[in-house]
């Protein structure tokens, strides 16, 4: 095991310690209660709770190279999503993705770790009209680990989706 694993381990454990769902926040649309979360203590992570995402995105752009990169990642695809920046949180979704998947654990905080970072995914590609790639990630989110806000998030997003085809269906037939 080299000392590049040891410390994504060991980040990985602080991180586990540190993660919360943040009162969750909700996603800003039309009373859309997808919920993401964000690490607590993180760079600009008190800024997301505030509100103050254009903020956290400053602070987190320029972070130390010292952070861990999944907090910086994390709370960037949250800040971004908040701020409306969709295709930029995307990216940033992504990115947290790819560290917590570089850490190689699987134990019960990982995958819950995991399963947050796919969720937060798809609420950005449900923003950004990626309806394919949303459900895609919420139900890899579920089966990584069914927790109550990737379960809900995948719920919401079902919904929605049932009730935009059923009133393009009763929309068609009325246009007939």
């Amino acid at each position: 095991m080299n000392s590049e694993h040891v410390f994504l381990k060991k980040s990985l454990m602080t991180l586990v310690m540190t993660l919360v769902i943040s009162s969750p926040l909700m996603a800003f649309e039309n009373n859309l209660a997808l919920k993401v979360a964000i690490v607590k203590d993180a760079t600009g992570s008190q800024d997301i709770v505030k509100g103050n995402f254009n903020s956290s995105i400053k602070k987190l752009t320029r972070r130390h190279k010292d952070e861990n990169s999944y907090n910086s990642n994390m709370s960037l695809c949250v800040a971004y999503l908040q701020a409306d920046n969709a295709k930029q949180s995307e990216l940033a979704c992504t990115a947290a993705i790819n560290d917590v998947e570089a850490m190689d654990l699987y134990n019960d905080k990982a995958l819950y770790l995991k399963s947050l970072s796919y969720s937060n995914r798809g609420i950005s590609r449900y923003k950004n009209n990626d309806i394919s790639g949303a459900l895609t990630d919420l139900s890899a989110a579920v089966l990584i680990d069914a927790n109550t806000v990737t379960v809900g998030n995948l719920n919401i997003v079902k919904k929605r989706l049932y009730k935009s085809q059923t009133l393009a269906s009763t929309s068609a037939q009325f246009a007939e």
